[in-house]
């Protein structure tokens, strides 16, 4: 009785013997999981599986592009705030044109009343037909009224020609420069709202992962099957 109970003493030590990892190996295959494994949560199925590995493969990619067009966009941002400072700079002269023309502007809407008044009276000194000394002292005046007003007329043109073309290139030039700031500056503002809303989408796909795939574990060949593209 007792040599007929042996073979099945000696079969049920060997089972014992066997290594941890076959002994736990649960039907279907090997096991591993995505992260730290969590215990209590049933296994992935292929499809979830599936699902899991390309949302984990998409933010992988994804990463790197999104912190390149942040990096891309802050460069930006610097570059817009330099011209900033350069149009600041360039509005401080902008001004002292500005200023200069609306003088020479009023200054020859003045003068242009003054030399319309001068007519008007030579025209009616000349039309009494006046003589003598007090006509002669009239007419000096005249003449002497004449000569302030040749030197006022080219005194502006002479201001006139001094800022001349340059001076309406220089804010043409400078008119350019801001219409193609604010431009620039709406294209960086909409492009870094497309960016912030990237990032946001990138967090919340973050956050569905790790509630539905972190820590849940698969068949190893469910995976392999995954990446063979069955």
């Amino acid at each position: 009785m007792n040599l007929s109970l042996k073979p099945l003493l000696l079969g049920m030590a060997a089972l014992c013997m066997l290594p941890a990892s076959q002994a736990q190996t649960p039907p279907g295959g090997k096991v591993s999981s995505l992260g730290t494994a969590k215990a209590g949560i049933k296994l992935l199925t292929r499809d979830e599986l599936r699902t899991c590995l390309k949302l984990q493969s998409d933010r992988i990619a994804l990463k790197p592009q999104l912190e390149g067009e942040r990096t891309r966009l802050d460069r930006e941002r610097q570059e817009l705030l330099q011209i900033d400072e350069s149009i600041k700079a360039d509005r401080a002269a902008i001004d002292r044109i500005e200023a200069s023309a609306a003088s020479i502007s009023a200054r020859s809407k003045e003068l242009s009343a003054q030399v319309s008044d001068f007519n008007e009276r030579v025209a009616k000194f000349q039309e009494s037909g006046r003589s003598g000394p007090t006509a002669d002292r009239q007419r000096s005046n005249f003449e002497r009224e004449q000569k302030a007003l040749d030197a006022g007329t080219k005194t502006l043109e002479a201001e006139r020609a001094a800022l001349g073309p340059s001076a309406e290139q220089a804010v043409k030039t400078y008119s350019d420069r801001v219409a193609s700031r604010e431009q620039a500056a709406a294209d960086w503002n909409a492009r870094n709202a497309k960016l912030t809303q990237a990032i946001q989408r990138l967090e919340v796909e973050q956050e569905n992962w790790a509630a539905d795939c972190s820590g849940r574990s698969y068949r190893e060949d469910d995976e392999k099957a995954i990446l063979s593209g069955k």
